[in-house]
């Protein structure tokens, strides 16, 4: 895994994403693919999860206006230049998503639980962003 913190922000997977979706000529499809595949899937796998992560991160910082004080400056300059994506009609998607990735049929799941100190606040970080997208 490769991960140095439990933050969204703290994983070279999910800045990898990060720069998929800043990169992309649409990445609205891109979210929807991430919580499409997602909730499609019997088993959560480890980039999969990453992206569920991240397009939710997104959503927030859309429609919430949260910001993530350990966020990498390709996010941060996407969350500007994409204010005005339809972000809201994909809540439910992205809470279903949150929900998956929260399940014992996620590898990311799998192997945060393993981390005795860090899970709970890993877990934490996850059941926010979901309430804050409820």
């Amino acid at each position: 895994m490769g991960a140095w913190g439990y933050g969204v922000f703290d994983d070279d997977t999910t800045c990898d994403f990060v720069d998929d979706i800043a990169d992309s000529d649409d990445p609205l499809q891109m979210l929807v693919n991430a919580f499409r595949d997602a909730n499609g899937a019997d088993y959560l796998e480890y980039d999969r999860g990453c992206a569920v992560w991240v397009s939710a991160v997104v959503i927030d910082a859309i429609l919430n206006g949260t910001k993530y004080s350990d966020a990498v400056e390709n996010f941060k300059s996407f969350i500007a230049t994409h204010k005005k994506l339809p972000a809201k009609n994909l809540k439910n998607d992205a809470i279903k998503a949150l929900e998956k990735l929260l399940g014992e049929n996620s590898e990311l799941h799998e192997l945060w639980s393993e981390n005795e100190e860090l899970y709970p606040k890993w877990k934490e970080g996850i059941l926010q962003l979901k309430g804050r997208l409820q």
